[in-house]
């Protein structure tokens, strides 16, 4: 798995990062976290990732794919129109989370962070409820900054 300093070519979004190095460096370190961390199933991660995009209609986010995770075309379908049925009960919980995530954060109840925090646990939860923050920030960002989508498959850890 190629990390991002082994990576050639900065995308759109690093070099933009890249006028605040530190900020770069910073914006790294806390997105690899919990990729890296093991408290969240890589694929659910990614799952909730891609549905993020999707709610967010972010080109540029939907272009990246996680190089580690395969998703069926009825897989993607069904993330596109969230129908979260067709995935795994564990994945249906954090799937739910993150359909509140982008505009309806206020919503998300008790009952469905208890889901989540009984199939992953109080520290994945916790991770996951980071991760979700940080997707929906990453397609933020990349919309308001007009990046263009840039075909990837590569690990998330890299900023495509």
């Amino acid at each position: 798995m190629p990390t991002i300093d082994a990576l050639d070519a900065p995308s759109q979004l690093e070099g933009i990062l890249a006028h605040r190095p530190e900020l770069l460096a910073k914006y790294r370190t806390f997105y690899q976290s919990f990729w890296n961390d093991g408290l969240v199933p890589r694929r659910t991660l990614e799952l909730c990732r891609r549905r993020i995009a999707y709610i967010h209609d972010c080109a540029a986010e939907l272009a990246v794919t996680d190089a580690d995770v395969s998703l069926t075309e009825a897989e993607e379908l069904a993330l596109a129109h969230a129908q979260f049925d067709a995935f795994a009960p564990p994945e249906q919980a954090a799937l739910v989370l993150a359909e509140f995530m982008p505009f309806s954060v206020h919503q998300i109840s008790d009952s469905m962070v208890s889901a989540v925090a009984e199939v992953l646990g109080e520290s994945g939860c916790v991770s996951l409820l980071t991760a979700l923050s940080f997707f929906d920030v990453n397609c933020r960002m990349k919309l308001a900054l007009d990046i263009e989508p840039q075909a990837a498959a590569l690990t998330p850890t890299h900023l495509v």
